[in-house]
């Protein structure tokens, strides 16, 4: 059976709750997951997103939630999405048996240790160059290869992630792809999900 790649797609800070709502519904049907992140947002604005999408028809399992597993854990999200700054991941693990735990890593070190602690899926990054981390060097392909080296948990790539780059991403041990702006900012959401999601329908037919 043909596995494609997961598509995880994520919300910039300073939204406003109409157009997160607005952009959820038009990339829905190509995202596997949409990350919740606004961090300036209350849980209750987190909680009254996830609730008005239900009544769009997008389910509470197509979100994942940054760092709030209280707020993953009330709307029933997926996942919960840990940082550096989040409560450990092995400590989400006991609390929230229910929810799937990503982790963000940045080297096969972290890695390593995320999977130790129970992580479901890594994000790494960031890959490529972007304009999200500036004066930061990007971690390359052969980062995430020395990732893939020492777990066989999903990786999501992250950073400057285009439809073009895709293939090599997945060549080199991804199990999906993570984009922000390249889908969010896009002139037309959407449409833009959907390029993305032919792409990574098309890495599985480069393999």
């Amino acid at each position: 059976m043909m596995i494609v790649p997961w598509l995880h797609v994520i919300s910039p800070p300073m939204q406003k709750v109409d157009e997160v709502i607005r952009i959820a519904i038009e990339i829905a049907d190509y995202a596997d997951f949409i990350h919740l992140r606004q961090k300036e947002w209350p849980a209750k604005r987190l909680w009254e997103v996830v609730e008005s999408c239900k009544n769009y028809g997008i389910p509470t399992q197509k979100w994942i939630i940054n760092d709030r597993c209280d707020v993953a854990a009330a709307v029933q999200a997926k996942g919960v999405q840990l940082a550096y700054h989040s409560l450990p991941c092995k400590m989400v693990r006991r609390i929230y048996p229910q929810l799937t735990v990503g982790v963000s890593v940045h080297n096969e070190a972290e890695a390593a240790l995320a999977k130790q602690d129970g992580a479901d899926y890594l994000l790494f990054g960031h890959v490529f160059d972007t304009s999200s981390k500036p004066g930061i060097p990007e971690r390359g392909l052969a980062g995430l290869q020395a990732c893939r080296e020492v777990v066989d948990v999903p990786i999501i790539a992250i950073g400057g992630i285009k439809p073009e780059n895709i293939v090599d991403v997945v060549a080199a041990g991804g199990s999906g792809v993570a984009v922000m702006s390249g889908i969010w900012n896009a002139e037309s959401p959407g449409v833009a999900a959907r390029i993305f999601r032919e792409a990574l329908l098309s890495s599985v037919h480069a393999k």
